[in-house]
């Protein structure tokens, strides 16, 4: 059994889990996502609906995650207030630019798509998720098997030895990892990013990683999202581990009694 493959009792015990968060209607944070399948996919308005209940169904019943059920994986809000992604698809598509963009953890590549709605060929974009399914489900889901230029990879991002990531190396110029570090404790983080350290490329002193962290403020959350010292602690720790030398910066955009949220950038030292 693959580490994508879960197994029946795993699924269960989450579909119990996260049956509060399983959402009959769609809630308004995906309009993005619905302009983007009626203008990219050319999905009729009044299909987009039941489309997306559809491919949510099959995403649910590949693993019940709490994102699927909310329909939070349409939700790229997060992306386009980012002040960095709206300049990183500045660079992306200033003339004569080549450089490649990397979604970590893109479930169903939805930021893909927005950025080759922008304009960014697909040849320079790349998306990479745990789930095969939830790739081929992303294929589905904006109707693009034939006509998408963007490469998608399969692979886990916190085993080494995994070389289906291989193609990946140091071909990528923009790492985005929004939602994806907070989903592991330090360690397995630092993993993720010295394996993010091996795909970017080495003769491009722009190269950057950047995203969001955040969750809920339960017991022991601070050892999912870091604080600015302890995330700068880490990169230091990768940069020893892989002859790399990088500057940190996070932006706390939300914290209170409940939440806290962060956005975080990753540069090449020079």
């Amino acid at each position: 059994m693959s580490a994508s493959e879960k197994k029946p009792e795993e699924i269960a015990a989450a579909a119990q889990q996260n049956a509060a968060l399983y959402l009959t209607e769609i809630p308004p944070e995906a309009d993005a996502a619905r302009r983007l399948l009626e203008q990219y996919s050319g999905i009729a308005p009044v299909d987009v609906d039941a489309h997306i209940r559809d491919i949510r169904d099959q995403a649910w019943a590949v693993f019940p995650y709490g994102g699927i059920g909310s329909f939070s994986f349409l939700n790229f809000n997060p992306a386009l207030q980012d002040p960095r992604f709206q300049a990183v698809a500045a660079r992306l598509t200033a003339p004569g630019s080549t450089e490649t963009f990397l979604d970590v953890g893109c479930a169903f590549g939805t930021v893909v798509r927005q950025l080759v709605a922008e304009g960014v060929p697909g040849e320079r974009l790349f998306g990479t998720d745990l789930q095969p399914r939830f790739l081929d489900l992303g294929y589905e889901l904006f109707r693009d098997r034939e006509s998408s230029s963007a490469t998608f990879v399969a692979g886990d991002m916190l085993k080494e030895d995994d070389a289906r990531l291989d193609v990946l190396n140091g071909r990528i110029d923009v790492i985005y990892a929004s939602a994806f570090f907070h989903l592991f404790e330090r360690q397995g983080q630092a993993e993720a990013a010295k394996r993010m350290v091996r795909f970017l490329n080495p003769r491009n002193p722009r190269a950057m990683i950047f995203g969001l962290n955040g969750g809920p403020k339960i017991e022991g959350w601070e050892k999912y999202v870091l604080d600015a010292d302890s995330w700068r602690g880490m990169w230091e720790g990768v940069g020893e581990a892989t002859g790399t030398t990088w500057r940190t910066e996070m932006d706390i955009i939300e914290s209170n009694e409940d939440r806290i949220r962060v956005r975080f950038a990753v540069y090449r030292a020079t």
